[in-house]
């Protein structure tokens, strides 16, 4: 696995999400940034994404984890309506809609593995 380390470099993920609609000033970006700092210290996470990413950032927020993952979901949801070509390259198979919360998360690891 790449020695990944987003909190080092959070312009690579910017440069992802700008394109995207999702800026610093998102509500969805800094929990975008948590999941990738995450993922990229242990990408088997994706393998069980509600305990492994959601609970321990929404224990750190003191929130629900589905609150984390609806704000991947929206942050998927606002990338889709406004960039869908974009979301589809960053896929790099076709989608039909917006993606789902781990899918999402799964794509921007993927586009940040690649640099």
């Amino acid at each position: 696995m790449p020695d990944v380390k987003i909190t080092d470099s959070p312009a690579q993920l910017d440069q992802i999400l700008r394109p995207l609609g999702i800026t610093r000033s998102s509500k969805n970006y800094r929990v975008l940034c948590e999941c990738m700092a995450l993922i990229c210290e242990q990408e088997d996470r994706l393998e069980a994404v509600q305990k492994e990413i959601y609970t321990p950032i929404s224990d750190q927020r003191h929130c629900k984890w589905s609150a984390i993952q609806s704000a991947v979901r929206r942050a998927a949801e606002k990338a889709w309506a406004l960039n869908p070509e974009g979301v589809q390259q960053l896929a790099g198979y076709p989608l039909t809609g917006a993606p789902s919360a781990v899918q999402f998360l799964e794509m921007l690891y993927n586009a940040v593995v690649r640099g």
